[in-house]
């Protein structure tokens, strides 16, 4: 057999009689070339291509020490059980060995056992091990489900970030590292962080065109329950749930085994002891039509090739989790549903668990071989997972084709042709029976509905995150509460920018912005249940005009506030519309174009939409008016005591060389 740096003779020919295939999938040939070559590699694959075949069949070839870490004990029972199936020397090393089976393999490691060894990260810290490690002639060193040595990935695991330790303890090993999931700085992170020595690095793209990704935006859970109930009674193949949470897989299995009682349905998280877990885990592998209704704890290694479809009863954490949780569908090929339900509420519980993070689970005390990150990199690691948030909010809501977005956030730069999802289909006007709760995302937002949704974000802007939402809707409103005149938000120049609307109406309409994925509430720092409200990244685009509202905000607008509800507002819409006639006199419409060119200059200095500063209806009137001084200007319609402080000195300079 070959050694490490030693190309062998003809790669097919080994995959054909060590595991029985008769070619390559793409990538895995070149990668495992690379391993056999004694480089580094960093591996991205999707999930289903085939990531363990390059890291196995080197090994089998070289018949050295291969150590594999991996951390899931279900999966290295599996991997460890299908290699000796083949004749491959392969043993484990974790937590569910009784002492005498741990001292056992101990012993054949230091005797010079050659195959796969398959090692939970935290048992490399382990007295006994640990001293061993150094004795161990390691030919290669494997890290699956690398993207858990980053800080930056979804699933960052503290015993993962200390592999470079290990590493080193092993003599510096021809290294692989493969995982799903890993965005460009996670991807550098893993280099870094191991150590690896110019790595042959290879993506091997991140586009899955068997999978139809869908989405859907509701505001109860009951509409969540009815449409998952109903895409089971129609859909024949297993599948996966995704909760949030332990309490909502314990509730939906009950709702869905008492509701579909012809279909097998097993609940699975980390509250469920470990007989029970592998139990529900056998049982879904082995039973046709399955639902396995889990928390995120259950599917990593999970390889059943017939799962129909996954489902996300809940939003996840970031597009990574998503991807991977939803690529366990279709492994087989064939096509299959991704769905994702999305209510505003399972935003707040994302938002609640990253306020989590830094804190010790279960309120254990740390862990002295795994100390916490310092709190600035706490706040660095919660301010990044909330920028995750926010991008998975908008792939929930947007109508821009779902797989593309996916290979954006990767940067994977292949092409889409003849996409599945829903908003693909929508665009084309396709109609499916089984989407007839999806919402139509061929709806375009209107120009006053886009200018609407503008005037909210800038409001939202220019109170720089230091207010909450009942705030920035009475400064809308126009309102001269004591609260806003106490903070001086009437001197804001979209104070009163929303006078036809109700505070009310505005908060609902702030709340719109929020589940959009325009905006979003956070605690300031050390005050709780006082959400202040801020823009997003998605929400500055939209602000500048450089991005479209999403559909879903196409019917944003309420009733505007009924003209007899009061007097004076009536007679003030009154008095504009008779005060504007439909065009300028010559002398007027100059003064008008050098207003609007005040107003662009002011916009642009201040990086606001030009809107915010003065409507045109307003410059008309000013036009018309020709105001000498400040009471006069504080006459005109729109130009209350805030913007007459700010702008009318400028204003009032403007008008009197023009007489």
């Amino acid at each position: 057999m070959s050694s490490p740096g030693e190309q062998p003779a003809d790669l097919r020919a080994h995959l054909h009689s060590i595991f029985g295939l008769e070619d390559f999938r793409p990538g895995q040939r070149e990668v495992i070339e690379d391993v056999l070559a004694g480089k580094d590699v960093l591996c991205v694959m999707p999930t289903g291509a085939g990531k363990s075949l390059c890291y196995q069949l080197p090994a089998a070839i070289t018949q050295g020490l291969t150590i594999v870490v991996s951390p899931l004990i279900s999966l290295m029972e599996d991997q460890v059980q299908q290699l000796r199936d083949e004749s491959i020397p392969a043993a484990l090393l974790n937590s569910s060995l009784s002492p005498a089976m741990r001292r056992q393999v101990m012993t054949e490691l230091a005797d010079g056992f050659n195959g796969l060894l398959y090692v939970a990260p935290e048992r490399f810290f382990a007295g006994d091990f640990a001293a061993l490690l150094p004795k161990l002639d390691c030919k290669l060193f494997v890290i699956d489900e690398a993207h858990c040595v980053s800080a930056w990935g979804h699933d960052f695991r503290p015993e993962y970030a200390r592999l470079g330790d290990v590493r080193e303890a092993l003599n510096a090993p021809p290294t692989i590292a493969l995982t799903a999931t890993a965005t460009a700085d996670v991807r550098k992170d893993i280099v870094r962080s191991l150590g690896l020595k110019r790595p042959a690095v290879y993506i091997t793209g991140f586009d899955r065109p068997n999978l139809r990704y869908e989405a859907r935006s509701l505001t109860k859970d009951l509409e969540k329950n009815d449409i998952l109930v109903d895409m089971l009674r129609h859909e024949p193949g297993s599948g996966i749930v995704y909760c949030a949470t332990r309490k909502a897989v314990d509730e939906l299995s009950e709702i869905l085994a008492r509701c579909l009682t012809d279909r097998p349905v097993f609940p699975y998280h980390a509250g469920m002891n470990a007989e029970q877990r592998t139990e529900s885990q056998e049982r879904f592998m082995q039973t046709p039509r399955a639902v396995c209704v889990a928390t995120n704890a259950f599917g990593m290694g999970i390889n059943k090739p017939d799962i129909r479809f996954v489902l996300h009863y809940n939003l996840p954490g970031s597009l990574e989790a998503y991807y991977q949780e939803a690529g366990r569908a279709g492994r087989d090929g064939r096509p299959s549903r991704c769905l994702l339900l999305y209510a505003f509420k399972d935003k707040k519980l994302q938002d609640f668990f990253i306020g989590k993070i830094g804190e010790e689970a279960d309120g254990h005390l740390p862990d002295p071989d795994f100390p916490g990150p310092d709190p600035e990199t706490i706040d660095l690691l919660k301010d990044h997972a909330r920028k995750k948030l926010d991008f998975m909010v908008s792939y929930a809501r947007t109508f821009r084709c779902r797989r593309q977005m996916i290979l954006d956030y990767f940067g994977d730069e292949s092409e889409i042709a003849d996409c599945a999802c829903d908003a693909c289909r929508a665009g084309r006007g396709e109609t499916d029976v089984d989407l007839r709760s999806t919402p139509d995302l061929s709806v375009e937002v209107s120009d006053e509905t886009t200018t609407l949704v503008r005037k909210l974000l800038s409001a939202v802007a220019r109170m720089r995150g230091q207010f909450g939402v009942a705030t920035v809707a009475e400064t809308l409103s126009g309102s001269e509460s004591e609260r806003v005149l106490r903070w001086r938000l009437h001197e804001l120049s979209v104070h009163g920018l929303l006078r036809q609307y109700q505070p009310k109406q505005i908060v609902a309409m702030l709340h719109r912005l929020m589940e959009s994925g325009l905006a979003r509430q956070r605690d300031p720092d050390g005050v709780k249940f006082r959400p202040v409200v801020e823009l997003t990244p998605s929400g500055v685009e939209v602000m500048k005009g450089a991005a479209k509202p999403p559909a879903n905000l196409h019917d944003l607008a309420p009733t505007a506030r009924p003209a007899g509800g009061s007097s004076h507002s009536r007679q003030r819409v009154t008095r504009l519309v008779e005060d504007l006639p439909e065009t300028l006199d010559p002398a007027s419409a100059v003064r008008f174009e050098k207003l609007r060119q005040w107003r662009r200059q002011v916009a642009s200095e201040k990086a606001l939409p030009p809107y915010t500063i003065c409507h045109d209806a307003t410059l008309k009137l000013i036009a018309l008016k020709t105001p000498k001084n400040a009471m006069e200007l504080g006459q005109i319609k729109g130009m209350g005591p805030a913007k007459v402080n700010q702008y009318g000195q400028a204003i009032i300079e403007l008008l009197n060389p023009l007489g």
